[in-house]
C-alpha cells in the first residue's frame, strides 16, 4: 500500500501505551517545560562564559591573589575545555549507572515477542518473505 514511513510510525506510536518506539525528541511534550529547560540551559551558559572572559580579562590579577600562579593560567584559559570533559564524565558516568540498574521486565519481553510474532504473520499475509 502507498503508506509512507511517517504515517506507519506514527500509527505505531499511538497504538504503543510505552511509546518506545519514537525517540524522547520526536514525541509531543509541554512546549513551556521545553522552553525553560532551553532558558535555563542558556542563561547558565552565558553567566559561565561571562565569568570566563572576566577571568580572562584580569588574568594577571588572578594571579597576585594565588602563590603559586602556575595553576591559575592553565585552569582560567582553558576552563571552557575543562567544563565539556567535565559534562563528557557526567554524561558517561550517568550513562553506565542507568545501564548497570537497569531492571529486567520479563513481562514486557513476552508482551514485544508476541507483537514482533504478531507483526510477522501481518507481513507475511501482506506478501513479505522472511
Amino acid at each position: 500500500q502507498g503508506r509512507s514511513l511517517h504515517t506507519v510510525i506514527r500509527r505505531m506510536y499511538e497504538q504503543t501505551s510505552t511509546h518506545l518506539l519514537i525517540p524522547p525528541l520526536l514525541q509531543p511534550r509541554d512546549d513551556m517545560a521545553s522552553l525553560r529547560r532551553y532558558q535555563l540551559f542558556l542563561s547558565v551558559g552565558v553567566v559561565f562564559l561571562s565569568v570566563w572572559r572576566a577571568g580572562l580579562a584580569n588574568l594577571d590579577s588572578l594571579k597576585s591573589y594565588h602563590p603559586s600562579s602556575t595553576i591559575i593560567d592553565p585552569l582560567v584559559t582553558y576552563l571552557p575545555v575543562w567544563a565539556v570533559l567535565a559534562l563528557g564524565i557526567y554524561a558517561l558516568s550517568s550513562v553506565l549507572y542507568r545501564v548497570a540498574t537497569f531492571g529486567d521486565c520479563p513481562e514486557a519481553a513476552d508482551e514485544l515477542s508476541g507483537q514482533i510474532a504478531e507483526a510477522k504473520e501481518k507481513l507475511k499475509a501482506a506478501g513479505f518473505a522472511f
